[in-house]
């Protein structure tokens, strides 16, 4: 094994240890021990999906509080809530399995990014005073931002188990022989 062979491989060790402890201090809290993560985190997304499907109704009244939102980390969030395990909450999410903090951060990515263009959507509509457009534009979009909201808690919720699922669905396992697959295609 090269030196840094053997580098990586106590890395391994040290990270899979590390996981193991905080895992080890999850018991009592609402973090979930399989993916290390917790859905209070999801509860900054709701927030505002629940204020974007109540703008219709009223937009001077709620549009300042839908404007003022915007992105934050998941460390970010749990640093200035209430939440009673945040430093728990926030060392278990840096120590959390690879692929579960991967699909994971993917998919609050894809929200953040999602979010951004409906803030932008509803401010221009706002400051034009297009509240049909508004009403029709913020009905469309709260299903997308709601599945995605489900599929980050799905991650949380059934940790590495949903991701390999997903993963898995995504991409079937291919058969030894990679022609016949291909040929599969077209039959």
């Amino acid at each position: 094994m090269t030196e840094n062979g053997l580098a990586q491989a106590v890395r391994r060790n040290f990270d899979s240890s590390m996981t193991e402890h905080y895992r080890s201090h999850l018991d009592g809290t609402n973090i979930n021990k399989a993916s290390m993560l917790t859905t209070d985190y999801l509860n900054h997304f709701s927030g505002v999906l629940m204020l974007i499907e109540m703008l219709p109704l009223d937009p001077e009244v709620f549009a300042e509080d839908v404007l003022n939102w915007s992105p934050i980390s998941y460390e970010e969030h749990f640093e200035v809530t209430g939440f009673r395990d945040k430093d728990l909450a926030i060392k278990a999410y840096e120590h959390a399995p690879v692929d579960v903090r991967v699909a994971f951060d993917g998919v609050i990515n894809q929200l953040n990014n999602t979010l951004v263009d409906v803030l932008d959507q509803v401010k221009e509509s706002v400051e034009k005073n297009q509240t049909e457009k508004l009403s029709m534009f913020c009905e469309e979009i709260t299903h997308g931002v709601r599945d995605l909201i489900a599929e980050a808690a799905s991650i949380v919720n059934d940790g590495t188990t949903n991701v390999i699922e997903l993963s898995t669905a995504a991409n079937p396992p291919a058969t030894e022989d990679p022609q016949a697959d291909i040929d599969a295609l077209f039959d």
